[in-house]
């Protein structure tokens, strides 16, 4: 008796089935590069994201460059963390080493950004400065001659890129700011440009408030 036909059957279903698991594998992998992309939450004028032009569906990858035009701006949400980059502002976010979908800092090229960061340790670079971070809010301006930074919640450990030997634990429940020069030079400074409305915008974004609205 010639079984062939029967064999073929069973060869096609087998495909099918094979064919079913990949599918549905694809389906359960799909959480994880969806949560592996931050995306923005308010976007306005022209930005970049890699290169190319950005929409406000543009998805965000851990490792990616954002860009912001002239009066330009976006918020975006990465994992617990949430962004403003304000205007002709450019900064390269970090991929932790442990966690493909999550960020283990940024690097602000030029610009300025305001961060609320979730627990975990964060390196944070600025053309003059290095800041690590566990979780807390940070404002940041990065310029060719000096860094500001303004430390609006937390703790942080500050040191100048000159001497990275030379940290400066700096503490604050309501804004404590520093002038970082590219000769290494520590200043502190006032409060500027950024507001706590700002901050309680990007706290909700990820489900929490300020501490100084709860202390």
């Amino acid at each position: 008796m010639d079984n062939r036909p029967a064999c073929l059957h069973c060869q096609t279903n087998r495909r099918r089935l094979i064919g079913g698991g990949l599918v549905l594998g694809l389906g359960l992998l799909l959480p994880t590069v969806s949560e592996a992309a931050g995306h923005f939450r308010q976007f306005t004028g022209d930005i970049l994201v890699d290169g190319r032009k950005a929409t406000a569906q543009t998805r965000i990858r851990p490792n990616s460059r954002i860009e912001t035009r002239s009066g330009g701006s976006a918020s975006f949400v990465m994992g617990n963390n949430a962004f403003l980059l304000k205007p002709e502002s450019s900064v390269h976010l970090a991929r932790a080493q442990v966690r493909s979908g999550a960020i283990s800092g940024f690097r602000l090229l030029s610009g300025a950004i305001l961060g609320v960061f979730g627990p975990g340790p964060k390196k944070l670079v600025t053309t003059t400065a290095t800041i690590g971070i566990r979780g807390t809010g940070v404002y940041f301006e990065s310029r060719p001659e000096s860094s500001y930074i303004c430390l609006c919640y937390g703790a942080i450990d500050l040191n100048a890129n000159i001497a990275p030997q030379a940290l400066q634990p700096v503490s604050a429940t309501h804004h404590e700011a520093r002038n970082i020069a590219a000769a290494g030079d520590i200043q502190p400074a006032g409060m500027l440009n950024h507001t706590d409305e700002e901050l309680i915008m990007l706290e909700d974004m990820v489900g929490r408030k300020p501490p100084f609205l709860t202390a």
